[in-house]
């Protein structure tokens, strides 16, 4: 390619732009090894996977402060705050947005405390939100049996279920929150505040940049997220267990790495987090129609998730270089 823009292009946006192409090629092999090639799998998938992206998105917050930062503590955040939502609202339409807000509160709870053992204590992020996890996990089996998790308020049913035109409402409303989240990087002191620490947090804070603050923010932020999404997940699958939320942990984190964010931090991707989440989707999708155990489900997985990131690494080796050879000129 020739065009220095759509080199430019290609190598911010290489991980999620073949992770997309990816998505394509599963869609057609689900067509071909199912009923045909419909518009409706994708939007199947596309929703299961809009649950996944909550997740993702809030992961990549934290994952964007750089150092390594890893939130564990979302697995835990999600099972609690599907608990909490399902017993206070025990059905009632009229509890629910009480319920939310005991879930807001407890993420601000747990993101406090995560950003304070990080901050002020020195803890790595990735043992400091793992024992917050083991601490959440035991918290919610305290109340396990105290609360009816069972009975699904209809509202809250039908923002997590329900469909326009076929479109499903949830996933509408994670695109806006995809959408909410792209802003207030790319355009509010606070994302510009997240980007710059997560580069080289030293020179941030020279650069008079709040870096306590925007650290607390940031994993408050995800706390929430995820609280909220295990709230919505409970409405899905029609009810709170323990453990809902360990399928989220290892790949709330492949999404946004498929996604195009930097593991070391400095550089977010909402669109790839989208992307990441279908895709890892409908490689299941995909592997089930195939008749595929869960063990072969699960290796094709990380050899095409890997496959993905060396591609995607490619282009981003090569921008480097070019950098590095102006920069040397």
């Amino acid at each position: 390619m020739n065009n220095p823009k759509v080199r430019s292009f290609i190598g911010r946006n290489g991980s999620w732009l073949f992770a997309g192409a990816g998505c394509l090629v599963l869609w057609v092999l689900m067509g071909l090894f199912g009923n045909g090639i419909s518009l409706r799998s994708l939007i199947d998938n596309a929703y299961t996977a809009s649950f996944l992206a909550i997740a993702g998105l809030a992961q990549m917050l934290v994952v964007t402060t750089g150092r390594g930062a890893i939130d564990l503590s979302i697995p835990g955040m999600i099972t609690l705050g599907a608990y909490t939502c399902m017993g206070l609202c025990n059905g009632s339409n009229a509890m629910i947005l009480p319920a939310l807000l005991v879930v807001v509160l407890e993420g601000i709870v747990v993101g406090c405390l995560n950003s304070s053992m990080v901050i002020y204590l020195k803890i790595p992020a990735i043992i400091a939100t793992m024992a917050m996890n083991y601490m959440i996990v035991t918290a919610t089996m305290l109340i396990d049996h105290n609360f009816n998790v069972f009975t699904i308020p209809s509202a809250l049913k039908g923002v997590a279920t329900y469909r326009v035109a076929g479109i499903p409402v949830i996933l509408v409303l994670v695109i806006l929150l995809a959408v909410l989240v792209h802003f207030l990087l790319s355009s509010t002191a606070y994302g510009k505040s997240l980007l710059s620490m997560g580069q080289n947090q030293e020179a941030a804070r020279l650069a008079g940049v709040p870096i306590v603050k925007t650290e607390m923010v940031t994993y408050i932020a995800a706390s929430v997220l995820s609280g909220i999404a295990g709230a919505l997940i409970s409405a899905r699958v029609t009810g709170a267990y323990l453990g809902m939320g360990d399928n989220y942990q290892m790949e709330s984190i492949a999404c946004i790495v498929v996604g195009g964010t930097l593991m070391s931090g400095g550089r977010a991707n909402t669109t790839g987090t989208l992307v990441g989440s279908l895709f890892l989707y409908l490689i299941i999708s995909c592997m089930q129609l195939m008749g595929a155990n869960a063990g072969i489900q699960s290796v094709v997985k990380g050899a095409l998730i890997i496959i993905v990131l060396l591609i995607g690494a490619s282009e981003n080796t090569k921008k480097r270089e070019n950098k590095y050879k102006k920069t040397t000129a």
